[in-house]
């Protein structure tokens, strides 16, 4: 199971001081001035206005050039002159660049030409660039430079402010924007170039993938979520990649349509995946997919690996529609959590019926035949699933790779596993020592969430967990005790080779779900945590390696379905 981290970062690129032309060095950029007035021929301060879009500027004092670079864009400036060029094309000034009158004198050159030379959709205003609404890049990158500064300047996030939600202004007065600037910057370093900009609709937000190279040497990707009024909603940092992904073999396009839906309403709704068969008759039954712990997205990606996404297109060959969503920790790292007393109701369980409710209204789904099928974190929380569906909406439910026993004293197992491989492995005895440091911490830990006289209103302060209520909530969870009575049918299915689940919890299902006759069972040989065939024992190490569930999987899943 993924231990759920939750971190959230912004920086941006510090700004150089100013120094007098006869004092620059090779590596050096002149200092900086405005002059001017009209647009076309008004001359800013070329490191000031690139500066503060996250451009990054070299001076060369022998050639007596100027090199910006932003992204992939390199436009080099000549002292005196009023041509230039851009990735070897020239581009004519409109008049040439000059050092400015005053003391400092900064290199001066037209704002019309920063705007071609980068390709800005711009305007120069009180010494500032204020990019269009249409220029999501500029807006996007100057907002990194801005929230940067907060690393050093806690005191600008006051500024800050007006350009975010009131939704997020809200939630940061818990976990302040510098505080997680400052954070994270010290463990990835502070950026200094901008890389490359994306953005995309998802019907929800409008993302801004972002990534700024840092002074570390680093590549720090970064999200911004803009609400329609172009108004920052949500910040996302992830620092654990995926990638790599290759579709199966059985991923026929022409066998299922998608398009993207939203999952409920008001503050927290979310973009999700509609995938229904292309063929056949409608109302189709339809399987909601329900993350594991972190801050995962729709497919489930962890490495290269999509096993939600695999499930979708496998299934509809079958004639069963899939709905796939957003976890709301995902789309909204910073309010999720800010909500009082924040438990797994919120994280999962709330959005997961949502999207159960969602499907009952689509014509081309049978509401009748409506399953959720949940993986690790989200597999030993199906039956809480249908303890809250006070609607009786669900008509049966898949646990994939579920715990059968409390998820703290999983992390306890998981984290003495890691230790045991070090030492098997003959790791430095640094690193065996930090892991072990783990476990004794974990074991302090444990002995106040298990403790019974402790609450999320009554608590040592010395916890060293955030978001009490989510473990005094989750504490002591037996899905099997809680499932033992219901009365829909389920499916418990498990890989032999999960090391972060081990199959042992497939028999904790068995053992405490005996009396019922409703339940079937199907441990995988060789399948890891991520339903993803591995030969070797897996230690989560074989997650980067492409791969895919394999299609009995699938099969099983879509009779089962059909036979209920």
């Amino acid at each position: 199971m993924n231990k759920s981290v939750w971190r959230w970062m912004m920086s941006a690129c510090l700004l150089f001081g100013s120094m007098a032309p006869a004092a620059l060095a090779a590596e050096e950029t002149p200092a900086i001035e405005k002059l001017g007035e009209q647009e076309s021929a008004t001359m800013v301060p070329l490191r000031q206005a690139v500066e503060s879009i996250g451009a990054y500027v070299k001076w060369n004092s022998e050639d007596k050039t100027a090199k910006v670079t932003y992204g992939e864009l390199v436009w080099t400036v000549r002292l005196n002159e009023d041509r230039s060029d851009v990735n070897g094309q020239e581009l004519k000034l409109a008049a040439k660049a000059e050092f400015g009158t005053e003391a400092q004198g900064a290199l001066v050159v037209p704002w019309d030409s920063v705007k071609k030379g980068l390709q800005l959709n711009a305007k120069w205003v009180n010494d500032s660039v204020v990019p269009d609404a249409s220029d999501w890049k500029t807006r996007a990158s100057q907002f990194v430079v801005q929230w940067g500064k907060l690393a050093a300047q806690p005191q600008a996030e006051a500024q800050l402010q007006k350009l975010i939600t009131p939704e997020l202004r809200e939630a940061t007065k818990q976990m302040s924007l510098s505080s997680n600037t400052k954070l994270l910057t010290g463990m990835f370093g502070l950026p200094t170039q901008f890389e490359n900009a994306a953005m995309q609709d998802n019907g929800v937000h409008q993302n801004v993938s972002i990534l700024f190279k840092t002074d570390k040497g680093q590549l720090l990707p970064l999200e911004l979520r803009y609400n329609d009024q172009g108004l920052v909603d949500e910040l996302f940092f992830s620092a654990v990649g995926s990638g790599g992904y290759q579709a199966p073999a059985y991923d026929n396009a022409s066998a299922y349509k998608e398009e993207n839906i939203v999952i409920g309403e008001g503050q927290f709704k979310l973009p999700g995946t509609l995938t229904v068969p292309a063929n056949g008759e409608s109302a189709f039954p339809v399987v909601v997919l329900v993350h594991g712990s972190g801050q995962n997205d729709r497919d489930e990606s962890i490495g290269a690996g999509k096993m939600f996404r695999d499930m979708a297109v496998g299934l509809a060959e079958q004639g069963i529609a899939t709905i796939r969503y957003e976890k709301r920790t995902r789309e909204y790292p910073f309010q999720a959590t800010a909500v009082p007393k924040f438990t797994v109701k919120e994280e999962t369980l709330d959005d997961a019926l949502e999207a159960v409710k969602w499907a009952g209204q689509d014509e081309r789904l049978n509401k009748e035949r409506v399953y959720v099928l949940g993986h690790s974190q989200g597999g030993m929380l199906v039956p809480r699933m249908l303890a809250q569906d006070s609607a009786k909406s669900i008509r049966g439910g898949i646990i994939a790779a579920g715990p059968s026993g409390p998820l703290e004293d999983l992390i306890l197992t998981q984290m003495e596993g890691q230790l045991k491989r070090a030492k098997e492995a003959g790791q430095p005895e640094q690193v065996t020592a930090q892991i072990e440091a783990q476990v004794n911490m974990w074991n302090q830990q444990l002995q106040v969430i298990k403790n019974e006289k402790y609450t999320a209103d009554n608590y040592p302060q010395d916890l060293q967990l955030a978001m009490a209520s989510w473990w005094f909530d989750f504490r002591n969870n037996y899905g099997g005790e809680i499932a033992k009575d219901q009365k829909i049918p389920l499916f418990i299915i498990q890989g032999d080779n999960d090391v972060q689940v081990g199959k042992e919890h497939l028999d904790g299902w068995k053992e405490a779900l005996k009396n019922r006759k409703d339940v079937e069972f199907k441990l995988y040989p060789k399948l890891n945590h991520i339903f993803v065939p591995s030969d070797k024992p897996s230690t989560g190490e074989e997650y980067v390696v492409p791969g895919n569930v394999p299609l009995d999987v699938v099969n099983d899943v879509a009779k089962w379905v059909k036979s209920h």
